[in-house]
């Protein structure tokens, strides 16, 4: 996995090496809202990230999460992954999260952007799914933003902090986000 940067962020693999830092972001309990997050310790923590696969290419399956810095800050404002099924080749979910104090600044469209393009371009995937609770009114508009289009409404389909949650299912298909490419930027938000 590499770098990926955009006009206002770096987006920095996450490693066995830096997963302690991302173990800190998922910390902030208000990101606990609308996801169920992993309730384990540090160690245990960087142990899972260690057993991810290191390249995302074609081909491969697994969970690829890179950590969102602004360009010249040392300090992570959230964290944005793709999970590429084994099951159904070419296709992956997408999540994302910023912490409280930078949102609203469009980060998150910013930073998922840059990963949509990285899986269609490194991965060879054809397809891009996201969820969210309904609730979650900010990160439907980055989905909406980015050109996915609501599929359904899975119901029970989650659980947040132990209890069974209604989401709403998102795709977005590669030509969508060629053709969008083509011709503009979505909101603002320019792709390669």
């Amino acid at each position: 996995m590499r770098t990926l940067r955009t006009p206002r962020l770096r987006l920095v693999p996450v490693t066995q090496r830096n997963a302690a830092e991302l173990w800190l972001v998922l910390q902030q309990p208000d990101l606990r809202t609308y996801q169920d997050l992993p309730s384990v310790g540090v160690a245990a923590f960087e142990g899972m990230v260690g057993r991810r696969p290191p390249r995302l290419i074609e081909g491969a399956a697994g969970r690829f999460e890179w950590l969102v810095y602004m360009h010249r800050s040392r300090r992570a404002l959230g964290w944005v992954s793709l999970r590429v099924s084994a099951g159904e080749p070419g296709a992956a979910e997408i999540g994302y999260s910023v912490v409280r104090e930078f949102r609203a600044r469009r980060i998150a469209t910013e930073a998922v952007s840059a990963l949509i393009d990285e899986g269609f371009t490194s991965a060879g995937l054809s397809l891009v799914r996201a969820y969210c609770v309904p609730e979650n009114e900010a990160s439907r508009r980055v989905l909406e933003r980015l050109g996915f289009m609501r599929e359904s409404v899975l119901p029970r389909g989650a659980s947040v902090s132990g209890r069974p949650v209604d989401v709403l299912s998102y795709v977005l298909a590669q030509e969508r986000w060629d053709r969008n490419a083509e011709i503009g930027p979505i909101a603002g938000v320019a792709h390669s």
